[in-house]
């Protein structure tokens, strides 16, 4: 889910806003994330990232490929498992698709649950990571907002 720059110069899609939550070594953080489209072509998308955290706001451009491989040194632990649910978030009961994956790079093990749906841009409903290893984190992404404009 992303705001589009290219048409008029304004929203012409919904916009979610994502809020992340992630504790390290018993410090939270709490962060809030809106994507904005300023470009794409055939290749390539330039996604503007304006990100909130501890009561300061940036932003970054980042080029996204819109055909990418898997990082080198990742495996993946063993086949996802797919479910069906209703997930509540952004005030809304949203039926979504969920993987659970588990992944090993690095010395790091990563056990995420993902839930996306067709009816939320950007896809993303909620998606919950737990890393153990040389850094131990817990990170939780749920969508707060999204409206059609």
């Amino acid at each position: 889910g992303i705001r589009d720059k290219l048409v008029t110069g304004v929203q012409t899609c919904a916009l979610p806003i994502l809020k992340t939550t992630s504790s390290v070594a018993g410090n939270k953080t709490v962060t809030e994330m809106t994507q904005t489209l300023v470009a794409v072509d055939a290749s390539n998308a330039v996604i503007e990232i304006e990100t909130k955290m501890m009561g300061q706001t940036t932003k970054t451009k980042t080029n996204i490929p819109l055909k990418a491989a898997a990082p080198a040194g990742t495996q993946q632990a063993k086949a996802p498992v797919q479910t069906s649910e209703t997930i509540q978030a952004a005030g809304k009961s949203i039926a979504a698709k969920c993987v659970d994956m588990d992944t090993n790079a690095n010395g790091m093990q990563t056990s995420t649950h993902a839930c996306t749906s067709d009816t939320v841009p950007g896809a993303l409903v909620k998606s919950t990571s737990k890393t153990s290893g040389a850094v131990k984190m817990e990170t939780v992404t749920e969508l707060v907002e999204f409206a059609a404009k």
